[in-house]
């Protein structure tokens, strides 16, 4: 690859790494334009020492929105239009706009891109690379709809849908409340469906109908995972402590956090068959206070469980704790009335090569049942307490 440019970005790549990519291969220079594409595991420190490669969305460089120093608000799409020069352009800034709305607060809309893109992440029969090539795709038809100020035909896309419909076995919630809305002419929803296969149509019409077969497709099996999910949920460990509904499993079905929401819990806990543990929350239900203290608790746990040492720093810091790089704490923007969201990741879609926590099972459900009872929070007390179990464990 002498001469060629590189990117490379994160595996199962989102909409903030793909707005990137788009960016550089329509804005770009004629070698970026041109660039190989790389998708690139390991951490940070690894990524950092690679010499040669554009990184994306990863290793904490130029175009990484993850490095210190920066805004609340940036996104890596962000960072890549300021440097092409295209933040003043306002369909990229409408772009942007759904980027941080996506990557930045965890918000997608049904059949927008964001969410078409989940879709794709979350489909292990779709590789990186068909999922770059649709999601440019994506991105470059809603561009386009707004650069040609194209009139939109709800109706179209809901005869579209329809007629998909006629084949498969039930109608999801989800595409039933798509097509009511589709019903009012009138109706709009920024870089959806309807946007991106209305520019299709405009250079083939049969193309713009296979490639909208294949996108409902997409999402129709999301949504069939979203039932396998609601299965899983009725047979998960389940317990109420001071009206918080916590719903824990060991599952690797990529909806169970959805579904466990739309069953009322207030903390979800999900842990994948890899080891890896991701804990979510209704912020609707879980004040700041409950989190923060969760997240405490569970990175001094896994110091105490590997013996490692315990620093003197704010357990409760956002983003990557250096000493305990097993547990990402991501607090989304609150933008809007709105309450934020807010995640306790150990690995996630776009993180493989975390490493899986020790903190065994039994012990991190305790751990959740503690930081709801155990409010107002000592620190030094339960940082004491935990402390001299493991010693005691250790000379038992």
């Amino acid at each position: 690859m002498r001469g060629k440019a590189i990117l490379g970005t994160h595996t199962r790549p989102d909409l903030d790494a793909i707005a990137s990519l788009y960016m550089f291969r329509q804005h770009g220079n004629e070698k970026e334009k041109k660039a190989a594409l790389l998708f690139l595991t390991g951490g940070d420190e690894i990524l950092t020492q690679i010499t040669g490669i554009t990184l994306i969305d990863r290793g904490r460089g130029e175009f990484d929105h993850h490095r210190g120093g920066l805004p609340n608000s940036t996104t890596s799409a962000s960072l890549v239009a300021e440097k092409l020069g295209l933040s003043g352009e306002k369909p990229i800034q409408q772009l942007l706009n759904l980027v941080t709305r996506s990557d930045l607060q965890g918000i997608s809309l049904p059949f927008d891109a964001s969410d078409i893109i989940k879709c794709l992440q979350k489909n292990n029969r779709i590789s990186d690379e068909e999922m770059v090539e649709i999601g440019i795709r994506i991105v470059a038809d809603t561009i386009e709809f707004r650069e040609r100020s194209l009139p939109r035909d709800n109706l179209w896309v809901k005869d579209l849908i329809s007629e998909f419909l006629l084949k498969q076995d039930f109608i999801p919630p989800k595409f039933q409340q798509c097509l009511e809305s589709l019903n009012n002419p009138r109706f709009e929803r920024p870089f959806d469906l309807v946007e991106v296969l209305v520019t299709e149509k405009t250079h083939s019409q049969c193309e713009a109908s296979r490639f909208g077969r294949k996108l409902l497709g997409l999402e129709y099996e999301d949504s069939l995972e979203f039932f396998r999910a609601k299965k899983e949920v009725r047979k998960a460990w389940k317990k109420e402590v001071r009206g918080v509904k916590i719903i824990a499993a060991v599952s690797d079905n990529k909806k169970f956090n959805q579904a466990a929401r739309s069953e009322g819990a207030t903390v979800i806990v999900q842990r994948n068959s890899t080891g890896h543990t991701q804990i979510y929350f209704d912020t609707e239900k879980a004040d700041d206070l409950l989190v923060n203290t969760l997240v405490s608790m569970i990175r001094l746990e896994e110091l105490l469980v590997q013996g490692c040492q315990i620093p003197a720093t704010d357990f409760r810091m956002p983003g990557k704790m250096e000493e305990v790089p097993e547990w990402y704490f991501f607090k989304t923007l609150q933008i809007g009335k709105r309450r934020p969201g807010r995640f306790i990741l150990n690995g996630s879609l776009t993180a493989t090569d975390v490493p899986a926590s020790k903190i065994p099972w039994e012990t991190l459900l305790y751990l959740v049942e503690c930081a709801i009872l155990y409010q107002p929070f000592s620190w030094s007390r339960w940082k004491a307490e935990r402390i001299a179990f493991y010693t005691q464990k250790g000379s038992g």
